[in-house]
């Protein structure tokens, strides 16, 4: 009598294994990429939040300077803003993923370390009739899709 006829089988042919491999490249190749875009999403918001903050600590500099109606300029040196960072060279900091520039008085400017995307977020003063003006510049074909993701319009400069 056979009882277990089916176990004497032996496994599983190499077609059958080819398919289970195929099956599983395909969803780690979607996996990765969503990782991915993910991963770059929130050094993005991150670089975006730190360049508001050192623009904010700009304003407050620039405001609290301005003694009895003398003209003050924007701080190009982060050592004169209330900011506890590290990393910082003058009008530069470096950060893990992205680097901020103060040298420019009209915005602080920060950029991926890749290169592939940056922003510029300008001073409080009203530039071209908005006063928190933002938008991508250096951005490569793939920073390019991923600024319009994050709802910006591309630009090739500040």
């Amino acid at each position: 009598m056979k009882k277990f006829a089916y176990w004497g089988r032996g496994g599983f042919t190499l077609a059958e294994l080819m398919a289970v491999v195929v099956i599983i490249a395909i969803l780690a190749g979607i996996a990765i990429g969503s990782y991915r875009r993910s991963v770059e999403r929130a050094h993005f918001a991150d670089m975006r939040s730190l360049a508001h903050q050192v623009a904010a600590a700009r304003d407050v500099y620039y405001y609290d300077h301005q003694y009895g109606g003398s003209s003050a300029s924007m701080p190009t040196a982060f050592s004169l803003l209330s900011l506890e960072l590290s990393g910082t060279n003058g009008a530069t900091y470096q950060g893990a993923h992205f680097k901020l520039d103060i040298s420019n008085s009209r915005y602080v400017k920060a950029t991926h370390n890749d290169g592939n995307y940056g922003l510029c977020v300008y001073q409080e003063a009203n530039v071209r009739g908005k006063v928190s003006d933002e938008k991508c510049l250096g951005i490569t074909t793939e920073g390019n899709e991923f600024c319009q993701t994050m709802g910006y319009t591309p630009a090739s400069s500040c």
